[in-house]
């Protein structure tokens, strides 16, 4: 019987490890660009570069993202599986001013990000503005995840 509670569990924890939730702050994390709420309020937020992603099989598609350098963006994240997927990514979130996270009938406000949660079957939009240029790499939180090809890359570029 405490094999079955352990193995039980576990096999909780596992799941647990793909759920979590949106980590969006007002306080500035160590490292992040510090004027991040000042980017996104001179920003033009009427009609954002989209940049649709969707998670199946095991992989994010495309899993080779570009952004263009302090432009209005919208990143839609579709998860078109039956399971929870993260999105980590610190040092681009790092590198980023975040106006909003959109999904779940919620609207949480930046202007820093940590980490994204997508719930099974649901759309998660990232609305931001890519501060400074550079080539960073992403994946999923859920164990195994990433050996499973749920990985990519983002550059920012002009």
């Amino acid at each position: 019987m405490t094999m079955r509670l352990l193995a039980a569990a576990f096999s909780l924890s596992l799941l647990a490890a793909c759920a979590g939730t949106d980590s969006v702050s007002n306080r500035l994390p160590p490292g992040f660009v510090s004027n991040a709420a000042e980017i996104v309020a001179n920003t033009d937020w009427a009609a954002p570069e989209e940049v649709r992603v969707t998670i199946a099989d095991h992989a994010f598609k495309p899993s080779d993202l570009v952004f263009h350098r302090d432009r209005a963006t919208r990143l839609v994240l579709v998860n078109a599986t039956d399971s929870d997927h993260g999105l980590r990514a610190r040092s681009f979130f790092a590198d980023i001013a975040v106006e909003s996270v959109r999904g779940g009938g919620q609207t949480t406000k930046g202007p820093w990000i940590e980490y994204l949660s997508i719930p099974a079957g649901e759309t998660k939009e990232l609305w931001f503005v890519p501060a400074r240029f550079g080539a960073y790499s992403f994946e999923c939180n859920g164990v195994g995840h990433p050996s499973l090809g749920e990985r990519g890359v983002i550059d920012v570029v002009r």
